[in-house]
């Protein structure tokens, strides 16, 4: 434990660094083995244990560039081009569904000027994939990335990984969430090739050790990845999350130790957990059946099933993504991105851009974020159903209220869609709340208003605990915009018509619409 001089109440308790590392190249099904084999891609987990002779940095940095390596190695064999090989029946299918007229995929006429039926095959191997049309065709490029998925890699491993992307001379960019957290982040290998760093976490938001639980409650061929490098034998044991002393590894030398470290070597200090009884001897079965000489042996394997857990827990989200919505997760970087994707391609909506730069600015300034709060956790109830009762005070209940799926209500709403244009009617306070009047949440056409508001005294009690209309504005002794619902009179408020009728029902009074 060592004390921070720079500030007195924080204190370093623990110094991380990468010791040691395990990927894993999943090819698609249909690749051959003898394409891998003969641009050197390795077809089962790699992993490498540093030493003693290492410095601080030195793992990550070597695993950064083994990455690059081996997403060269996948550019070429991207690069390849094997012309189409078709049987009699696949030439027949061909002219079947050109005759149909309609392509398979986006279901538009094939046509003989722009849009004419071709045949689709994949260029690593020459199978004929399916007759689309020219368009479509075209639109199915070879990916210019390789995606690279860590399980909370945005709250993890990133720290250990950006300081390692500038290892060359190659472009990098980054998709920050904060300052400290990012969603992804891409390095460029070649000209036109990337790494691609991709957290599973957002897709799928929660530890790896309840997805593995939740992918076991079925049959265990759902493990394909993991079958494939380990024995039938070894199944029980390999398909659930591992144990590991992470704060016991504390030097090079515990890694040479003989023995599986004691049941309290286990304890985590962050979570301030003791291993249970159950996992331990889970840990002690794991080392007795593999023959494990070393904590180092031990660790490698332990990595190992980590990496190809999640190899198939995502695999299998992959399966039900395409199977379901006919969408790769692997093209995006979180969920939303692709939910997105899929409402388009479920919904078949035009969603009009906005090309006027002022009703841009308007928008955004009608997106607000979050909500800051400073709430009072502490609630006491007064009532005869309490050991405490006191009579002579008012009755109070408690009651915990949530609501769930905000984000998915709101989003099932009616939603703005086209027809984006300036009000050129009538912009008075009276014309404005005649107007508001008769609208609802389901009307053709809705409105976004910047107006001017007073907040009466009157209300200001019974509206303290949560105030409408929030706005971001710069708190006392801060120095950062912060969301922050207030009391306070509204200016220049960019507000949506719902929004807007809602507060003024709860009693707030329109003074202006300035837009």
């Amino acid at each position: 434990m060592k004390k921070n001089n720079n500030y007195k109440n924080t204190r370093i308790i623990h110094h991380h660094d990468v010791m040691s590392y395990c990927y894993y190249v999943k090819p698609n099904d249909d690749i051959p083995v003898e394409l891998l084999e003969k641009f050197d891609i390795e077809t089962g987990p790699v992993i490498f244990r540093g030493n003693s002779s290492m410095g601080k940095g030195d793992v990550a940095k070597k695993f950064m560039e083994e990455i690059v390596k081996v997403a060269l190695k996948i550019e070429n064999i991207l690069n390849t081009n094997v012309p189409i090989k078709m049987s009699e029946d696949e030439k027949k299918l061909h002219r079947e569904i050109a005759d149909r007229g309609t392509c398979p995929l986006c279901k538009s006429k094939f046509n003989n000027n722009n849009n004419l039926p071709v045949r689709d095959h994949d260029h690593l191997t020459g199978k004929y994939r399916g007759t689309v049309c020219s368009k479509c065709n075209l639109q199915m490029v070879k990916p210019n990335f390789v995606p690279i998925f860590f399980h909370n890699l945005s709250g993890y491993d990133s720290h250990f990984l950006v300081l390692q992307l500038g290892l060359d001379t190659k472009s990098i960019n980054v998709i920050p969430n904060t300052e400290e957290k990012f969603i992804s982040f891409t390095k460029y290998v070649s000209n036109n090739f990337q790494i691609r760093f991709v957290d599973t976490f957002r897709f799928m938001a929660t530890s790896l050790e309840k997805l593995v639980i939740n992918l076991a409650k079925g049959d265990k061929s759902k493990f394909r990845e993991t079958g494939k490098i380990f024995n039938s034998t070894d199944m029980d044991l390999v398909t659930r999350k591992g144990v590991y002393p992470y704060e016991y590894t504390d030097g090079w030398e515990k890694l040479d130790e003989n023995i599986l470290p004691r049941k309290e070597d286990f304890y985590n200090t962050l979570t301030e957990t003791d291993l249970c009884d159950e996992d331990y001897e889970y840990a002690k079965r794991v080392w007795d059946h593999f023959n494990f000489n070393t904590l180092g042996e031990y660790s490698d394997w332990y990595m190992k099933v980590d990496v190809m857990l999640l190899c198939d827990v995502f695999e299998n989200f992959r399966d039900l993504c395409l199977d379901t919505y006919g969408l790769d997760p692997n093209y995006y970087y979180t969920a939303p991105g692709m939910s997105f994707d899929c409402m388009l391609k479920y919904t078949k909506v035009q969603l009009q851009l906005l090309s006027d730069y002022d009703q841009l600015l308007m928008m955004e300034a009608g997106v607000r974020g979050g909500l800051t709060q400073a709430s009072m956790r502490y609630a006491r109830a007064n009532n005869s159903k309490v050991p405490d009762y006191d009579p002579s005070k008012p009755n109070s209940w408690i009651a915990y209220l949530d609501a769930t799926n905000l984000y998915g209500w709101a989003m099932s709403q009616f939603l703005p869609k086209d027809g984006f244009s300036w009000y050129e009617g009538d912009l008075s306070v009276k014309n404005i709340l005649k107007l508001l009047e008769n609208s609802n949440e389901t009307s053709e056409i809705g409105y976004s208003l910047e107006v001017d508001l007073s907040y009466p005294k009157s209300l200001h009690d019974k509206h303290n605990d949560l105030p409408y209309l929030p706005e971001r504005i710069i708190p006392p002794g801060s120095k950062i915009k912060k969301l922050v619902a207030n009391l306070k009179p509204k200016k220049h408020y960019v507000v949506h018509y719902m929004a807007l009728k809602q507060a003024l029902k709860a009693g707030l009074i329109l003074e202006k619409v300035t837009i």
